[in-house]
């Protein structure tokens, strides 16, 4: 790799901050007010676009050193002129000899010393930036080592169990730590109701795992910190992340402008604190964004758009840009014993068995008893695909179905990420698939990481007469699956109070609890009530208080 390429791809990471921080910038004025979700995942996706930019130019920059062609050229000719002028005309001695040296030397030569020169100051700077964020960590650490513990009251009910302790290097409450994270609380802060709001800012922080964030954010600013549209991004990212936590706060506790209140009283005082903490005191140059939306009528009600899923395409798309040249020796080192997804190969190559699971896949019951007349296998699993019963339930062909299931296909195989048959038909409300399931044997409460079983499937998506059907056939009404938790908590998440009446008929538990991770892999725990709280869903809120629903120790 030469200084060239670095430099090329430095170039490449300046250009591309410039654009997404005009990008973002330009849609924050445009966007409506209420999309504060949609703003912080543009933001974030920029950030992270920029260091696999710099990764893809590095791959793909040429490695001679670069000679523009016109340059390349008139050294050419000058030495064709120095030698053929030269021992005719007796010119210059040596000018042939300088003439060849200057050609076969690449004009990048000549910048070679700048070339150190900036990759010396890159250099500085990077080290400059490492050991602020040393002295950062440092100054985290004694700030919770010389915390005292804190026991939380019992009339406070935290959505989670984070550890309090009280501190005298804060004046306003921050979450510190990443692995286990803790509550600092400045001396004399008052633990009543008042202060539940704030302390759920902090956790809404802790479940988000932003601490994280944070640290990741700081060490791409230390790679690439002569990039200056990197710091406008990352205050546009810290601005949306903190209304963010507010928003959930106020939706947990219900009580918005108590959080409102704290921030201005917070702000009122000057916080210094480890950069690497997160605190809910406001900067000043946010606090009116942030009251505003807090104060806002129906803000912390109202339900984030499809269009954030939407914001990451570039990231997706820069990565697998980046991973493209590694496709071909990947494809090469998978094992015999794996079945590459059929929808990567043309018809004519497909084996038999593939064959058979796109007949299913497209509903095509008489192609498929041909193939399974020839010996197709109806079981084989591909990842990312499922199965050809799991393809056939998604066609909604009730005939191929019923022809891979009377040809003994397995009714409760499934694979991580599409689930199995009878999850996938609960999950559409076809009734009628999932009869058929049942009737050919179909476990009812058969389960798959990551998407859950039936009854949860069917909750997740409100089909009432689905959630009737499975109940009828004895499905759990609290069947539990890590990850996926209860049909009540998914119901309580999407707001589907038609299907909590029909599961608490059936005797389902309104306060069970049940342990669950975040996506940092941290163990958190969620129940009915916790989840339409986090969700906004106040009216199913208040139902599960009234038939005495609470948010207890987990039993699961």
């Amino acid at each position: 790799m030469t200084l060239e390429t670095v430099l090329l791809a430095g170039l490449a990471s300046g250009v591309a901050a410039t654009m997404f921080a005009v990008l973002v910038t330009g849609l924050d004025r445009l966007l409506p007010a209420s999309l504060v979700r949609e703003r912080h995942d543009l933001a974030l996706a920029a950030l992270v676009v920029i260091p696999l930019v710099c990764l893809l130019a590095l791959r793909t920059a040429p490695e001679t050193p670069l000679a523009p062609p016109e340059l390349t050229r008139a050294n050419t000719s000058i030495t064709s002129l120095a030698q053929a002028a030269g021992p005719r005309a007796g010119g210059l001695p040596g000018a042939a000899g300088i003439a060849e040296d200057r050609a076969d030397r690449p004009v990048s030569d000549m910048w070679r010393p700048v070339f150190r020169a900036l990759l010396l100051l890159w250099l500085i700077g990077f080290v400059a930036m490492a050991v602020r964020l040393a002295r950062d960590f440092l100054a985290l650490h004694h700030m919770r080592s010389a915390a005292s513990p804190l026991d939380c009251p019992e009339t406070l009910s935290l959505s989670a169990p984070l550890p309090l302790a009280t501190s005298e290097a804060v004046t306003a409450p921050m979450l510190a730590g990443y692995r286990r994270p803790q509550i600092l609380l400045p001396d004399g802060f008052m633990l009543n109701q008042a202060a539940l709001p704030v302390l759920e800012h902090e956790i809404a922080h802790a479940r988000r795992g932003d601490a994280w964030t944070v640290l990741a954010l700081r060490g791409l600013h230390a790679v690439f910190w002569w990039v200056l549209p990197l710091q406008p991004l990352m205050d546009h990212l810290e601005r949306n992340r903190e209304t963010l936590c507010d928003r959930d706060a106020a939706r947990i506790t219900g009580r918005p402008r108590d959080l409102a209140l704290a921030l201005i009283e917070a702000a009122a005082s000057n916080t210094r604190q480890a950069s690497l903490a997160l605190a809910a005191a406001p900067a000043r140059s946010s606090l009116a964004h942030r009251v505003g939306r807090l104060t806002a009528a129906d803000e912390c009600n109202r339900k984030d758009t499809p269009m954030r899923l939407a914001l990451i395409l570039p990231v997706l798309t820069a990565t697998a840009l980046v991973l493209t040249p590694q496709f071909g020796e990947a494809r090469a080192m998978e094992g015999s014993d794996t079945r590459p997804s059929p929808l990567r190969h043309l018809d004519d190559s497909y084996s038999l068995d593939a064959r058979l699971y796109q007949a299913a896949r497209r509903g095509r019951a008489g192609q498929v008893s041909t193939l399974l007349a020839e010996g197709g296998n109806p079981d084989v699993r591909y990842r990312g695909d499922g199965t050809a019963l799991i393809a056939a339930v998604r066609s909604g062909d009730a005939e191929t179905l019923q022809t891979l299931l009377d040809a003994g296909a397995n009714p409760d195989l499934g694979v991580d990420g599409d689930g199995n048959p009878m999850i996938a038909a609960a999950a559409r409300g076809r009734d009628d698939l999932v009869q058929r399931l049942l009737a050919a044997g179909a476990n009812v409460d058969a389960g798959q990481s990551g998407d859950g079983n039936p009854l949860i499937a069917a909750a997740l998506h409100g089909r009432v007469g689905t959630v009737d059907l499975l109940l009828g056939a004895g499905a759990d009404p609290d069947g539990y699956v890590f990850g996926d938790e209860t049909p009540l908590v998914n119901a309580a998440q999407q707001g589907h109070l038609a299907v909590i009446e029909r599961l608490v008929a059936a005797g389902a538990d309104l306060s069970l609890t049940v342990r669950a991770t975040d996506r940092n892999g941290q163990e958190i725990y969620r129940s009915p009530l916790s989840e339409a709280r986090r969700t906004g869903h106040g009216r199913i809120a208040a139902w599960l208080e009234a038939r005495g629903a609470q948010h207890n120790e987990p039993t699961r």
